[in-house]
């Protein structure tokens, strides 16, 4: 009965941990599978595989502490998702920055990382990571390529901010 109770918290703790950190409760597990190549960070899963062995770590030291058997699945769970988010999304967050200093944009706006987490995998809608305007020429940026590309003057109207537009005279193609 205990093996019962320790994977219902397991899978509470997951599905929780999972939308509120990655927006879904299958989000967190697409991240890490199917949509893995859609961080081009380099050593990211390095990091996620530190954040387990810290959450092994706290966990062995809750057990030895009095943490009752049935939850130290859900705890080790909790404290990995949280550890992995936290360390992913600040090397990205740095390597970020390094790259928008290289590339010295006129303009930038940024979404945090974290938005980026819950909201880009999502292939239905456009999510704009971050953008940049160097001399009057409209960039995106993407997490997959960790760099910017140049958006078609078509969408650059449609997810720039109206002042950006107004200031470069940015208009449609088509």
């Amino acid at each position: 009965m205990a093996v019962f109770f320790a994977a219902i918290f397991a899978v509470l703790a997951y599905c929780l941990a999972s939308t509120v950190l990655f927006g879904g409760p299958f989000q967190a597990l697409a991240l890490c599978t199917i949509w893995s190549d859609r961080l081009g960070l380099a050593y990211w899963p390095a990091l996620v595989f530190c954040a387990m062995l810290l959450a092994l770590i706290l966990t062995k030291l809750s057990a030895r502490s009095g943490m009752p058997r049935a939850m130290l699945p859900a705890f080790f769970i909790v404290i990995s998702m949280g550890f992995s988010a936290v360390l992913v999304g600040s090397y990205a967050t740095v390597q970020r920055a390094r790259i928008v200093e290289k590339f010295n944009p006129d303009l930038e706006i940024r979404s945090s990382v974290f938005a980026s987490f819950r909201n880009a995998p999502r292939d239905f809608q456009f999510f704009l990571h971050g953008a940049a305007l160097k001399d009057c020429n409209a960039y995106a940026w993407s997490y997959r390529e960790m760099g910017f590309y140049k958006l078609p003057p078509n969408v650059a109207v449609n997810v720039l901010p109206p002042n950006w537009i107004e200031q470069c005279s940015l208009q449609r193609t088509r």
